[in-house]
């Protein structure tokens, strides 16, 4: 919906607000895809937007369904370690912790600024969908709550989310009444903390374990995705049509 005064034509009627993982910085261009995102959301989220988009033939329309994604100036999504398969030296994990700290200080009210420079730049007054991966979910925690307080928020679907503790399946949840998705896959160390998955992730020459897979086959070959990444996708589209 538009401000008084606008016109509501070039008005979504709903928004993904998407927030990327930590040191997902890699930018995209807008496409059907990824619902002509404004480049934000990441590795993670821009795997999940394909595969969804794929699956779900015309989920997203430039004006009905759009995803916008917090950006840099308003989440720098940092928590720089070392490289995979690296022992980090203590300089490096302090200095990566400080801008871990610094990064959520400028996340948390930048989800809600982020929208607010939206909807005053466009006079739009979408609904909302919230999506997130990782530090993302934390980042979008406070405007998540804003927006459901205004009868704004239609739900929320996050993956590897730290505040989530049943691993392997997609969970169900609310949050001031509305809906909210958390898929987190076995063994991966943020959502399925223990020995097992911390070890897994720190043998990973490659990267961070499971952490990093989260649709990696599907978006390759949707009819490889898992039972509960095809629920993800089911679950997202319910909510942003």
């Amino acid at each position: 919906m538009a401000r008084d005064g606008e016109t509501a034509e070039n008005c979504p009627s709903v928004v993904a607000l998407a927030a990327r993982g930590s040191e997902e910085n890699e930018t995209y261009g807008p496409a059907a895809a990824n619902g002509y995102s404004n480049g934000y959301e990441g590795e993670t989220l821009h795997r999940f937007l394909s595969y969804a988009s794929t699956v779900h033939p015309g989920l997203f329309d430039p004006d009905e369904r759009t995803v916008l994604a917090i950006d840099a100036d308003h989440y720098p999504a940092r928590f720089p370690v070392g490289e995979a398969g690296e022992d980090p030296d203590p300089a490096t994990v302090i200095n990566g912790v400080g801008l871990f700290v610094d990064s959520m200080a400028r996340g948390l009210p930048g989800g809600l600024a982020m929208v607010e420079d939206y909807e005053q730049s466009t006079g739009c007054r979408p609904d909302y969908v919230g999506l997130g991966y990782s530090q993302g979910v934390a980042a979008l925690t406070p405007v998540q709550h804003t927006l459901a307080a205004e009868g704004r928020l239609r739900g929320a679907v996050h993956f590897g989310n730290p505040f989530h503790r049943a691993p392997g399946l997609i969970g169900g949840g609310s949050m001031s009444g509305v809906p909210v998705h958390s898929y987190c896959l076995a063994d991966d160390f943020v959502c399925d903390t223990g020995p097992r998955s911390v070890a897994l992730a720190v043998q990973d020459d490659e990267g961070a374990g499971a952490h990093e897979t989260y649709f990696r086959n599907a978006v390759a070959d949707p009819s490889d995705a898992s039972p509960a990444e095809r629920a993800a996708a089911d679950a997202f589209a319910r909510l942003i049509r």
